[in-house]
């Protein structure tokens, strides 16, 4: 399953729930944020290319917690969303400075 046809279902099962009447808007559209995060997240993790695995984790937690609006008061969402995009360049930096191999200097000129 691709991460395209995993965010359509994500956008779809919450619009056909505000269809039936289950869930009221504020709530689908959290939902629809639930679901393509976690969606994007567990994409990241076990299907994704190797390379590209810690974005989409990582933009998949972001967007699941932008989801959280509806618990939360909003500055509480919004500090969690900065707080994970700050998570987010601190581990991209961290590994991305792990997996760059120095060029080892001779000490000739």
């Amino acid at each position: 399953m691709s991460l395209g046809v995993g965010l359509v279902l994500a956008v779809l099962v919450p619009l056909a729930l505000f269809l039936f009447g289950v869930i009221n808007p504020i709530q689908s559209i959290s939902a629809l944020l639930l679901l393509a995060g976690l969606w994007t997240l567990i994409f990241g993790i076990f299907l994704g290319a190797r390379e590209d695995r810690m974005a989409y984790s990582g933009w998949g937690l972001v967007v699941a917690l932008l989801s959280t609006f509806v618990l939360l008061p909003l500055q509480y969402t919004a500090g969690l969303v900065v707080v994970g995009i700050i998570a987010l360049i601190l581990i991209w930096v961290f590994a991305k400075s792990r997996t760059k191999s120095e060029p080892i200097s001779s000490g000739t000129s």
